[in-house]
């Protein structure tokens, strides 16, 4: 039952970010306007971590389950991308790196600055 009412409530965040989106036709995709509202819940107090700790860690557990779609429609679609297949791996290979030097440079700032915070 737990476990149902932590997903409920991740899932609500997600429904009303995602109307919320469409109805005010934003730029932004529902689900970045429900991570942040997630991230403000949290940081305020609202929603307490233990109240969706387990149903994250089953969504992030499983998230290589969550690329499947997106990588059989790119499979599907293979006759429209085959003639730039190549530049698409190379940008592809690229901005993976690119992502893992900024997310190893913004987490060795953010531990800096919260050890400092800490002292």
């Amino acid at each position: 039952m737990k476990l149902i009412k932590q997903f409920a409530i991740i899932f609500s965040i997600y429904s009303v970010s995602d109307i919320f989106s469409r109805i005010l036709k934003l730029p932004i995709p529902g689900n970045v306007i429900g991570m942040m509202l997630m991230f403000l819940l949290l940081l305020t107090g609202i929603i307490k971590e233990n109240n969706i700790d387990e149903a994250g860690n089953i969504l992030i557990t499983n998230m290589s389950l969550l690329f499947v779609p997106g990588t059989l429609a790119i499979i599907d679609e293979y006759k429209y991308v085959k003639d730039e297949i190549v530049p698409f791996i190379i940008i592809c290979l690229f901005m993976g790196v690119i992502i893992m030097i900024t997310t190893g440079l913004s987490a060795q700032f953010l531990e800096k600055i919260f050890s400092k915070l800490r002292k």
